[in-house]
């Protein structure tokens, strides 16, 4: 027997034994199969459960697009004008200047949703004897409302990321605004 010869006589020998190990093709994927079923079985949720949980989450969505700060399930008490003034004495008392810029906005916005419970205003829109705030002014308010929250929301606590997050976010990138430059010379065409 040649050296070729052996050597093909031994692979011909160790597939055989690797063929008596492993289990047919059929009964693994099979074995594999059932693994996963049980598994699926035991990380189901029941169907009842889970559109309770959908309907809720669909009911946060609407919430947040409105622009409002959702509860999480938890039942606040209505605002009174004592919150307000409490509010607004954080906001801009003595102590303002210690709030860092997460602190200022989240108090920002739970003010104005005080004063929009409470005395049915909206702060964020213009106001006054002579302006009356119109359908794209509340528009844009909600937008303002929905990018402060969006940017606390991903913040995680962090005031650091927040102020990079809302910087990010307020861009002054406006057509208006650079027709403005281009015009006093400010920016090139």
């Amino acid at each position: 027997m040649t050296e070729e010869e052996k050597q093909k006589l031994l692979e011909e020998q160790k597939k055989q034994q690797q063929q008596k190990q492993d289990p047919k093709p059929e009964e693994q994927s099979q074995v594999e199969l059932a693994k996963a079923l049980k598994e699926a079985r035991e990380n189901m949720v029941p169907k009842s459960e889970y559109e309770k949980l959908e309907k809720t989450n669909k009911e946060l969505i609407a919430q947040i697009i409105n622009g409002e700060v959702p509860d999480a399930g938890q039942k606040k008490a209505p605002k009174t004008k004592a919150d307000i003034e409490a509010l607004r004495k954080d906001l801009f008392g003595p102590k303002c200047s210690e709030l860092t810029n997460l602190e200022f906005c989240k108090k920002t916005l739970a003010l104005r949703q005080a004063v929009m419970e409470v005395e049915g205003i909206d702060p964020f829109l213009p106001h006054g004897a002579k302006i009356k705030p119109n359908e794209q002014d509340v528009e844009r308010a909600e937008v303002v409302a929905k990018t402060i929250q969006e940017c606390i929301d991903k913040s995680e606590g962090s005031s650091e990321v927040f102020t990079a997050l809302l910087q990010a976010e307020t861009a002054n990138d406006s057509p208006t605004f650079i027709a403005h430059l281009k015009k006093i010379g400010a920016l090139k065409n």
